[in-house]
């Protein structure tokens, strides 16, 4: 008899097919989502960062939004140093509310979310919080994205 852990592993590689295979929809036409589950941003056709969510749409919004901040658009965020890095900038020991002030990366960050509003995006739902948390790991491995699960 198969533990429930086994049960879960043995569930991904369907539910990773079912994700692949879901449609792709854009941040201005989301239409209807499930409430709960996993979400993939596509850029250039390409998996680039893997959330979970039990309040998908709105969480999808949040990534791109705007006025969204460093603890709501953390994908946006990431990007937005990744690229400070690579352009000279000094993001070492300096706090996320530090960075968000500073002028020259606060820009960056806003066209960093405006690069992420027009992403791809595909979803799954999976109500289960256990299956989300494990599927999202999985899932994040399997396309090589960006996530580092990292605690910050």
């Amino acid at each position: 008899m198969k533990d429930k852990f086994e049960e879960i592993i043995d569930k991904l590689p369907n539910l990773l097919e079912q994700l692949k295979n879901s449609p792709s929809k854009n941040r201005d036409t989301l239409g209807t989502l499930p409430q709960k589950g996993i979400y993939v941003f596509y850029e250039k056709k390409c998996p680039v960062y893997v959330g979970r969510s039990n309040r998908i749409k709105e969480r999808l919004q949040e990534h791109s939004r705007p006025s969204s901040t460093h603890t709501s658009a953390t994908f946006a965020f990431n990007l937005a140093k990744e690229d400070a890095i690579k352009n000279g900038m000094d993001v070492n020991n300096k706090t996320r509310a530090h960075l968000e002030n500073d002028s020259a990366f606060s820009s960056l960050y806003t066209e960093t979310k405006e690069r992420v509003s027009k992403m791809s995006i595909k979803v799954i739902e999976i109500d289960d919080p256990i299956i989300q948390t494990i599927f999202e790991v999985y899932v994040s491995v399997q396309f090589n994205t960006f996530n580092d699960f990292d605690t910050h």
